[in-house]
This record gives structure tokens, C-alpha cells and sequence, in this order.
């Protein structure tokens, strides 16, 4: 069941401490770990307020004040967890809009044959709706609770806080408000009210006119208390009767853990039963159904015989859809140790497509991803439409790399669902047709077919290298067998079909989702529009097409000569299976691709050669011919400089300065009109005497 990081209490908001500890054996998997246990609690010690409520055990954990968090703690929380000051109120994740409840509502008629109007309608189809999503919340805390062997205190309250705050909610939804009450008295008259006369008790004054009924809804809930509400203790239907009984005869008292109230045995709601009535009742399953999933201690044998399950058609291409979980191979290294594999299952084709390996989780996830991206691009493939997954590994990429349309068009992950994942239903053939007949292969410690149980003989270890080994023969055998469905596919193998049968309507590789999120990153710069990446010079490009004309000019604009940062991912032999080139800011300018290199001779030269020749000629040209018509478009200028006109301080005295005449310009005579002047001096032209 989904454990929500935020709760309100007493009107405040605050985090669960499990969503905030860095401990594993206490932290969430989901959790932001910003701080020890330890710490949390010796700053809850020091700063009075800072714990917003206590943890009475387990399923009732302690909740950190909001408000009283740090500013890097909000933060943290508003990145992994959700802004819950604008985002979060319980009862969304389980509103929806009754039908049931349109339906009786559209149809109702009164005594005189009039129908409710359209504004009624809406309230009333809110108010059940809301009453409706209550329910459900309740029994969704009662069982996390019961489950962890907490108890009900103050869920009334937190309820009543949920429902007073989701008028907002209501409004971003685009619905009317509800007019439910606001106290918690008041809200567990219309529950049981509602419980009691279903979508007629909404309707003023129409829920008066019922006949009282022999079990009263009162004695069901006393008998659910009974039954399901005593911490350690499991009691049986007949128990449960002998136990009413007797608080009848005033031979017991019961009490509400709550709220510390005494139930009332005088109540005339209270009326004696038999035991065959109580075990009519508990054993319906409206009641059985909430009983077992609060006393069940094995979550996934509760979703086994509650949950209703869906019967899933499978995929008729490869592609459209792979399921992905980690698993254990049945092979011990040491006493108790073994190899964690996490793997990926087109589920079209059956066929496995990714598998990656290592002593731990740690850090599996990421190499598990790039992996799954090479292997596709490595066979020509595009990446597969739909993934299906587990949250616990996953949950670090929930808002990145596996949003929708970002490597896959969509994503489906949940929390402690083994059902939900096709996956786990192939584990099983596997382990028992593919690797049972391996040497150290282990049974189950509660196998319930005896063929699978364990042997007398001594367990066998074997060395990591031969376990992966061993891993890699099974899933190269699996694929290389027959699909199941040979009436479709007539002698085809799983691979054949995942190869042959793709769907045609995949999405090319995002790169541009996915690199910045499981590629490497290097820094590097733009001269004379190349990059290095690797030691090798590369040029730009837009989707494996180099740039050349304007295409190029704005990318060198841009980023010639400055820092960039490149994105990449390797393929199989180490060399760059894809690059992009983003500014320091974080944007994304070009794709970097291999450097256009070509035979010096021309006799040696191949069509690649020639082609690789032509576009950097071009690329170069392209740089060039700016450089050339920009140089044109300059025109060639004179810059005069105007004389300051003010005058300084600073004098020296006798200092001769230029003065600018204001006479008028004199007129000299024309030259044949001036005098005869006899010039005697000679002068020297030769350049002997300047050596």
C-alpha cells in the first residue's frame, strides 16, 4: 500500500520521518535522506515545535513540522517529494467522480414527481463523491496502520482536515465546492448516515423516512472494532459474538483507543444478535474485506484474494511495451550471498533485451539504462513505446529520465505491486526449466512441489564470473526458443520475433531526454568550429547531418570560443554512440558528431573520402564566406576628436600656447607678379657623403 510522504495533523502539515532519514533500515525508498535518525531526533529535543507529532509505533510514524524544516530540507523534499503546500491533500489520489452517484441523482424524483435541479445535482454528486473518497482514505490509513501494528487515534481528525482543505483541490478540478460539514462530530453523523442510506441520505430530509432496521450500522462497526481493532490479538467470528454478548450483560467494557470513550451499552442502537448474524455480517465481504487487509500480515496474499485482477491481453508487437524488475540468480558466491541481475522482457516477443549485474542495487539502475540504450541502438531498434517497472530503484528518475516522452511515451511504475509487473511471471520458468539443472543451483527455502525443494547434498558456491555465466546461458537460451504462441508465429523463436516484428509506429531515440539524465559529461570548448571529445576534434550538426551555411553561423554565434559542456554515451566498443553539446547555462545547442576526415591522396581516396572532402569544404566555406561578407558590409571612417573646451586650472608661467587668429586670411599676388629672388645656394644631391 502507498505511504504518502506528507500528512496533516492538528491543521498543520508536516513529513513523515521516514521520508526524511538517511538510516536504511528506517528510511522509505523514497526517501529525500537528508539528515541521520539520530540527528532528526536531538534537533526535535532542541527546538520545541520541530516535531509536529509523536510516533506511537510502527504504521504511526512521528511527522517533522513543515514549516519548521530547514530551507534546504523544503527543498529537498519539493524535488523528489512534491511542493505539498500547492500540490498535496490525501484525498485526491482517491476522488473521483461518482457515477453511480450522477446516475441516482440524474433519475431521483420526489413524491410530487419533481427532479432535482442542476445545482443540486452538482452538490449532491460532490458531497457523495467526497463521502466516497473518505471511505476509502479511512480504510487506506486504518489498514497502513493496523498493518505496522499502529492504531486509529486521531484519524477522524486528520480526515476532517482533509476535507475541510480539498475545497481547493475541488476548485482546480473544475468542480463545485462540497457543503460537507467542517467538525469531526458532525462528519461522522454524515458518514454513517451516508453508509447507512447510500446517495438518499444526502438528499434533505429523505433519509427520515426509513424503518428501523434490526442491525444497526452501529453494531456492524462495533463488530469490525472486535474483530479487526485489538492490537496482537486475531479473534474468530465466534468470539466476536461471545464478546458482544457479553458486553450486552455488562460482563465487559470496550473502549475507543481513540478517543478514550466507553461504548454505551444502553444504547438502543445496541441489540442483542446471534451468532449466526455476526458471522453473516463479518464474513460478508464488505466487512471481510476491510477486517483481513487490517489483520493480514503478508501484503501481497491480501492483494491475492481482494484485489480484483485484470486479464491483460499481450502485446501483439515487440516493442510496444517491456517490463523490467531486478532478480537473484538461484547461485550463492558465499554463504548466504548472491549476484543481483536487473533485466528488461519485451513482452510482445517474450524476449529479453537488457540485462546488467552486480554484487549490490548500488548504482545497478543507471548501468542498467544506459545498457538498454546501446543494445537498442546497437540493433537498429528504436527504444520501446511502454515501460512497466518497481519504484524502488526507480524512484530517483521518476521526474527526469521517466517522465512520458522523455525515453519512453509512457511510463507505469508502482510501489509493492508484484502483479503489476509481467515480468515476475517469467522469473519463474526461468529459474526452474533454464537454471535448475545447473550445478549449485538453490531451491526455495518453502517450495511447495517437492521436485523443487531442496536436496539432500551439500550446497555448491560458485565464482561471480560463473554465476553471470551461468545468468547469460539462460537468458541465451530463452530467446533462442520457440514463442508461446506458435500458432501466430510457426517456427519462430522469441528473438526472431522481437527482430522481425517491431511495432511500426515507435518513436526515434530523445536523445536530447535522455542524455542528461544516464550520459557522461565532458567540458570542452569551440575553436574554428570544432570540439574535442575523446582526444578527436568533431564538428556540429543537427540530427547526424553536419551544419553548414546559417545553420552553422548561429551555433558558432553562440559558443565559438567559449566553454560548453558535451553530453554523451558510449556504445559496446567504448567509441561515442551519441553526443550533444550544451552552453554553460544548461541549453542545448548542436549535436557533436565525428571529425569529416579524408585520404590525403587522391588516389586513395573512397566515395566516403570524397563525400567527407565535399562537406568540409563546405563547412569551411561556410565559415569563410561570412567572415568575407561581413568584412565587406565595413566602411572605412575618420574619427576627428573634438578640442575640450574647457580651461584647466594648471598654468605654467611664460608658456607660449597656440592661439587660433580671428584676422581675415591674407590674399598673396599671383606668382608671376612677385619679384625675381637669385637663389645661390647649392645643394648637395649625392648620396656618397651618407656612407
Amino acid at each position: 500500500m502507498q505511504i504518502l510522504p506528507y500528512e496533516k495533523y492538528n491543521g498543520q502539515l508536516g513529513v513523515r520521518i521516514s521520508f526524511l532519514v538517511s538510516d536504511e533500515e528506517k528510511a522509505h525508498p523514497g526517501s529525500v535522506k537528508v539528515a541521520s535518525y539520530e540527528a532528526i531526533a536531538k534537533r526535535a529535543k532542541r527546538y520545541p515545535g520541530f516535531r509536529l507529532k509523536e510516533g506511537k509505533g510502527p504504521g504511526n510514524e512521528a511527522l517533522i513540522s513543515w514549516k519548521a524544516m530547514p530551507y534546504e530540507w523544503q527543498s529537498a523534499c519539493r524535488d523528489m517529494l512534491g511542493n505539498p503546500e500547492t500540490e498535496y491533500n490525501a484525498l485526491e489520489k482517491h476522488f473521483i467522480l461518482s457515477a453511480e452517484a450522477k446516475t441516482f441523482y440524474d433519475r431521483f424524483q420526489f413524491d410530487n414527481d419533481e427532479y432535482l435541479t442542476s445545482e443540486q445535482k452538482d452538490k449532491y454528486t460532490v458531497n457523495a463523491s467526497v463521502l466516497e473518497a473518505v471511505l476509502r482514505l479511512k480504510s487506506d490509513r486504518l489498514a497502513q496502520r493496523r498493518s505496522r501494528g499502529g492504531n486509529s487515534k486521531g484519524i477522524w481528525e486528520s480526515l476532517r482536515n482533509d476535507v475541510v482543505a480539498f475545497q481547493d483541490n475541488l476548485k482546480k478540478l473544475g468542480y463545485t465546492t462540497h457543503t460537507l460539514p467542517s467538525s469531526v462530530k458532525r462528519l461522522k453523523i454524515r458518514i454513517n448516515e451516508f453508509l447507512k442510506f447510500k446517495y438518499e441520505s444526502l438528499i434533505d430530509g429523505r433519509h427520515n423516512n426509513k424503518n428501523a432496521q434490526i442491525v444497526t450500522p452501529e453494531m456492524i462497526v462495533l463488530w469490525q472494532n472486535i474483530f479487526a481493532g485489538q492490537k496482537n490479538r486475531k479473534p474468530t467470528y465466534i468470539e466476536v459474538a461471545m464478546r458482544y454478548e457479553a458486553f450486552l450483560n455488562g460482563d465487559l467494557e470496550i473502549i475507543n483507543n481513540s478517543t478514550g470513550e466507553i461504548f454505551d451499552r444502553d444504547d438502543k442502537a445496541y441489540r442483542p444478535a446471534s451468532e449466526s448474524t455476526v458471522y453473516s455480517y463479518q464474513s460478508a465481504w464488505a466487512q471481510r474485506s476491510v477486517s483481513h487487509a487490517i489483520r493480514s500480515g503478508d501484503r501481497q496474499k491480501f492483494k491475492s484474494a481482494y484485489e480484483p485482477w485484470h486479464k491483460l491481453m499481450q502485446p501483439q508487437y515487440a516493442g510496444s511495451m517491456i517490463s523490467i524488475d531486478d532478480r537473484q540468480p538461484p547461485f550463492e558466491y558465499a554463504s548466504g550471498k548472491r549476484m543481483w541481475f536487473y533485466n528488461a522482457i519485451d513482452l510482445g516477443s517474450e524476449a529479453f533485451t537488457c540485462w546488467v549485474w552486480g554484487d549490490s542495487k548500488e548504482g545497478i539502475i543507471e548501468g542498467f539504462y544506459r545498457q538498454m540504450v546501446r543494445n537498442y541502438a546497437a540493433w537498429g531498434l528504436n527504444l520501446p513505446w511502454e515501460l512497466e517497472g518497481e519504484m524502488s530503484l526507480n524512484s530517483m528518475y521518476k521526474d527526469n529520465l521517466l517522465q512520458n516522452g522523455a525515453m519512453f511515451q509512457h511510463v507505469r511504475i508502482e510501489a509493492n505491486n508484484a502483479r503489476g509487473k509481467r515480468i515476475e511471471a517469467y522469473y519463474r520458468p526461468l529459474r526452474y526449466k533454464y537454471e535448475k539443472d545447473e550445478i549449485g543451483w538453490l531451491a526455495r527455502p518453502h517450495a511447495l512441489s517437492e521436485a523443487n525443494q531442496a536436496g539432500p547434498w551439500k550446497k555448491v558456491q560458485l565464482s561471480k564470473d560463473k554465476i553471470v555465466e551461468k545468468a547469460f546461458r539462460a537468458i541465451e537460451r530463452w530467446n533462442n526458443d520457440l514463442h508461446s504462441n506458435q500458432e501466430k508465429y510457426p517456427g519462430m523463436s522469441r528473438w526472431d520475433v522481437f527482430m522481425d516484428n517491431q511495432h511500426p509506429d515507435l518513436k526515434p531515440i530523445n536523445w536530447a531526454g535522455i542524455l542528461p539524465y544516464i550520459g557522461y559529461e565532458t567540458e570542452s570548448s569551440m575553436k574554428l568550429g570544432r570540439i574535442i571529445l575523446q582526444g578527436k576534434h568533431r564538428v556540429v550538426g543537427y540530427e547526424g547531418e553536419v551544419a553548414t551555411g546559417e545553420k552553422l553561423i548561429n551555433i558558432m554565434k553562440r559558443i565559438e570560443g567559449k566553454q560548453v559542456v558535451v553530453r554523451w554515451l558510449d556504445d559496446h566498443q567504448g567509441n561515442v554512440l551519441k553526443s550533444l553539446v550544451y552552453d554553460r547555462s544548461g541549453n542545448l545547442i548542436c549535436e557533436l558528431l565525428g571529425d569529416l576526415g579524408y585520404n590525403r591522396s587522391v588516389l586513395e581516396r573512397t566515395e566516403g573520402d570524397e563525400r567527407n572532402r565535399e562537406l568540409m569544404s563546405a563547412y569551411s566555406a561556410t565559415v569563410q564566406g561570412y567572415i568575407r561578407s561581413n568584412t565587406q558590409e565595413v566602411e572605412s571612417i575618420t574619427i576627428i576628436e573634438k578640442p575640450k573646451t574647457t580651461k584647466g586650472r594648471f598654468v605654467i608661467p611664460d608658456l607660449q600656447k597656440y592661439e587660433a587668429k580671428t584676422n581675415e586670411s591674407e590674399v598673396l599676388p599671383p606668382a608671376e607678379d612677385m619679384p625675381d629672388v637669385n637663389y645661390s645656394t647649392k645643394f648637395n644631391t649625392s648620396t656618397a657623403s651618407r656612407f
